[in-house]
């Protein structure tokens, strides 16, 4: 073979592993994004996402309580890719929560490791949500996106920023006053209703979401946890999916 053949072969074999190399990552880009009805679409949907959570607290992965919420975050998802906007966040008798000095939603301790800065087990813990909307018109704070895991084979949202704060009684009779904010994931499963989003802070398997960090607690070193499903829907019950 000639050094000018020999040249022109290494060159073809190159431009295939790139041609090759762009278009799985092309699939792969392509695979990250919500659909309505198992099709892709344009604009924006919007989004009912009902489910109970266990907030769980702890410091230094000593659990201190584990706290219960119910609630109805909406929201939008955005067509073409992977962004999912949440909005505004109800309880299940359709009350709208606001920031703290507003409406609250009512959650319950079900669990105190009766240290200062626990709350009492069977009674309500108060939770306002925090920053979902920068202004009126701009939601921009609690965006997530969704990502295909390479390692595994399931679908990752990600919630790029959580913002809340909890109120509560202690061992002391005192209220107890923390603000959590941070990041956490998700996995994303499609299920027949919907998307249903599962968290889970120790997975025997492979999903987790991290541990959101509380800078303005009665004690250093606090974060939050979550632990269970929320199921995520159309809602004008047109069924959404991940792809």
């Amino acid at each position: 073979m000639s050094k000018i053949t020999h040249i022109k072969v290494l060159g073809l074999a190159l431009f295939a592993v790139f041609a090759f190399s762009m278009v799985a990552a092309a699939s792969a880009f392509a695979q990250d994004e919500w659909l309505f009805k198992g099709e892709a679409f344009v604009g924006e949907l919007e989004t009912n996402t009902e489910g109970e959570l266990t907030l769980i607290a702890l410091r230094a992965g000593v659990v201190l309580n584990e706290i219960v919420c119910s609630g109805l975050f909406t929201g939008d998802v955005i067509g073409g890719g992977p962004v999912n906007l949440v909005l505004d966040l109800f309880s299940l008798t359709g009350t709208e929560i606001a920031e703290l000095g507003g409406t609250s939603l009512d959650c319950l301790t079900t669990f105190s490791a009766l240290s200062l800065v626990d709350c009492e087990v069977g009674l309500e813990t108060l939770l306002w949500i925090e920053e979902l909307r920068l202004e009126p018109a701009s939601p921009l704070t609690w965006e997530s996106l969704l990502e295909l895991m390479m390692t595994e084979p399931f679908f990752l949202v990600k919630f790029h920023h959580v913002a809340f704060e909890l109120l509560c009684f202690n061992s002391l009779g005192i209220n107890a006053e923390i603000l959590c904010e941070g990041v956490t994931s998700a996995k994303a499963e499609n299920v027949a209703g919907g998307v249903l989003l599962e968290f889970d802070p120790n997975p025997a398997g492979t999903i987790l979401s991290e541990e959101i960090a509380c800078p303005m607690a009665p004690e250093m070193g606090i974060g939050v946890d979550f632990l269970g499903d929320v199921l995520s829907v159309d809602s004008t019950g047109g069924i959404l999916s991940v792809s």
